[in-house]
């Protein structure tokens, strides 16, 4: 009886030993495929929303682009003209195919569209009637929109991007649709369980069509302080709830409330706060559940090897030799395994000292490229000064011949008054070297003033008075008074020279040539065009002409650098500048610029060289 009861007590106690390792082992191997599917995660959520950006990032450009295009603008203001729409549709049509996107259409003010890139398709677009669609409607009001809307033709997600063209009053639109089909279906191909939501919580996004238009109601998911939008109209289905069965750091483990999907999945998310959306994904846990499976066995497995060993030594009656070999054999599984595992650790250590090194080669490429793009723009600022530095050299020059005549006259204030000429224009190129300076500190903020517009004309117009003469050039001059802009006094007046030197170059053939300047102001800004009677600017440069290097003169006669100089000065305070041909011939260039504000310095008084 006794031998009874203290058999059972033992096997009592081994099944105990054994269950104990079991669950102790199942629970290290569990950790350890969860941290492994964790780092797995992490990494694809970033992917995901990587794709995401790249998706959208790849064509938000171009409405704000295609609103400042000269042609989209002329198509505006003169609807009726079918030579420049035809032209504004195949701009479109090229755009799309170049960029890869998916729409790309202009709408008037009152909703209609007038051009598209679809415009051969028997189903285009132009003509529609966009006046009701949120996106246009949010354009027209802010400026510019973009929202996600279920296009009707297809019943798909669609991201609409959208820009108002504005002069001095709203032109219209330009609009861009973006479409993520492709990314979806890569997802759903690459056995991904990914899901996108808006900032209401509605997954917009999903590689699984269960959960697409439907509320995903994630912990994480942020709230939105406005109201919900409808997006989807009859499109949202019921709301998925998700219970967190553990919580892990970053990531949860979760499982649906209800539905057909009961599964469980670990769950991280990412967000996306620059478009308001948060991407989300889940990752079966079947590798998990394995790792478990294999840690239970692995762990019953060695604590039976134990017990085994322990009755080995209560059993010693048994042939020793026999046992001897059982042991060894014992032995030798363990040192394997435990080799196995040395191995595995020391390949894995591998690995991530591979990891730290990419990351940190990575780094120092990224560095070098930065470095390499700050001297690709100073040497572009050192060829600007090179070309605008000839322009107070050669007034110098010809300030120094009248002195030494007046001189030779006895002429003495003319001579001084020459001198303090040429004292101003040696400050001019200082300023000017100056400005490479101010580009390499291009961290600290640049420094603005309040310019009077009439000093900035007088001091472009003393620089090419010359060259005025010579041509025998009349300028007519329509300054309104007391004009204030805003911007630094001799990049502003470096922009009028050069605009001027254009105009005189183009009028070097013409027949009584002339020269009109022109400063107005509008309630927004103040407008300053310089116009000539010269041959104008070829069509297919007019789009270009503000590009480094592009030129309309011969060879020798310029670099064709003065435009694009002019161009980064007037952006550089938040104007902009743009070319156009007269109908009587000729071309103006027009550059508006904003008013004074409060908190500015002083009116600059001086402001030529």
């Amino acid at each position: 009886m006794q031998s009874l009861a203290r058999k059972l007590l033992l096997w009592a106690g081994a099944a105990a030993l054994i269950g104990g390792s079991a669950l102790v082992t199942q629970h290290v191997w569990r950790e350890q495929g969860l941290r492994s599917l964790q780092a797995i995660n992490s990494q694809r959520i970033q992917l995901v929303t990587a794709a995401v950006h790249a998706e959208v990032n790849r064509q938000d450009h171009l409405p704000i682009l295609l609103s400042l295009d000269a042609d989209v603008r002329a198509a505006l203001r003169s609807p009726g003209d079918p030579a420049l729409l035809d032209r504004v549709n195949h701009k479109l049509r090229r755009i799309s195919i170049e960029a890869d996107a998916r729409a790309v259409y202009v709408i008037r003010p009152n909703g209609i569209v007038i051009a598209s890139d679809d415009w051969e398709s028997a189903n285009t677009r132009i003509g529609r009637n966009a006046s009701d669609l949120p996106y246009f409607q949010q354009a027209i009001a802010g400026g510019k929109s973009a929202d996600l809307e279920i296009e009707p033709d297809s019943d798909r997600i669609r991201y609409f991007l959208a820009e108002a063209v504005r002069e001095e009053a709203l032109l219209g639109a330009v609009v861009v649709r973006i479409e993520f089909d492709k990314l979806e279906s890569a997802w759903e191909s690459a056995g991904e369980r990914v899901i996108v939501t808006d900032r209401d919580g509605i997954a917009f996004l999903a590689s699984d069509p269960i959960y697409k238009y439907r509320r995903m109601n994630f912990e994480r998911q942020p709230t939105s302080a406005e109201p919900p939008s409808n997006h989807y109209g009859s499109a949202n289905l019921a709301p998925i709830s998700w219970d967190i069965m553990e919580r892990r750091g970053n990531t949860a483990i979760i499982r649906a409330r209800g539905g057909a999907d009961s599964s469980a999945y670990l769950y991280e998310s990412m967000a996306l706060p620059e478009y308001g959306w948060t991407a989300h994904r889940l990752a079966a846990l079947a590798s998990v559940s394995n790792d478990e499976r294999d840690g239970a066995i692995i762990g019953g497995t060695i604590s039976a090897l134990l017990l085994s060993l322990l009755l080995y030594m209560l059993q010693r009656h048994r042939a020793y030799l026999s046992e001897r070999d059982a042991g060894i054999k014992l032995k030798q599984e363990v040192d394997e395994r435990t080799r196995e595992l040395r191995d595995a650790n020391t390949s894995l250590t591998t690995e991530v000292d591979e990891r730290r090194r990419t990351e940190a080669r990575l780094r120092t490429t990224q560095n070098a490229l930065v470095q390499a793009g700050k001297l690709a723009a100073l040497g572009r600022m050192s060829a600007a000064l090179a070309h605008e530095i000839n322009q107070p050299l050669a007034a110098i020059q010809t300030f120094i011949a009248s002195t030494r005549i007046f001189a030779q006259r006895g002429d003495t204030d003319q001579v001084m008054r020459n001198v303090d000429l040429i004292s101003d224009l040696a400050d001019r190129m200082a300023k000017l070297s100056g400005h490479l300076k101010m580009f390499a500190r291009k961290s600290e903020p640049t420094h603005h003033e309040r310019v009077r517009v009439d000093r900035i004309l007088d001091g472009a117009l003393l620089l090419v008075e010359n060259r005025i003469n010579s041509g025998d050039v009349r300028v007519e001059k329509d300054i309104e008074p007391d004009l204030v802009v805003v911007g630094h006094a001799v990049q502003l007046e470096q922009v009028v020279v050069n605009l001027l030197l254009n105009a005189l170059d183009a009028v070097s053939d013409a027949t009584s040539p002339w020269v009109r300047i022109r400063a107005r102001s509008t309630p927004e800004t103040i407008v300053l065009a310089v116009a000539d009677n010269g041959h104008g600017i070829p069509a297919d440069l007019l789009e270009r002409i503000f590009d480094p290097f592009v030129t309309t003169k011969p060879v020798g006669k310029g670099l064709g650098l003065g435009l694009s100089i002019s161009y980064g000065i007037v952006q550089g305070v938040q104007g902009q500048i743009y070319a156009t041909n007269l109908p009587e011939g000729g071309a103006e260039v027009t550059v508006e610029l904003p008013h004074s504000v409060e908190g500015l310095p002083a009116v600059a008084e001086a402001s030529h060289a």
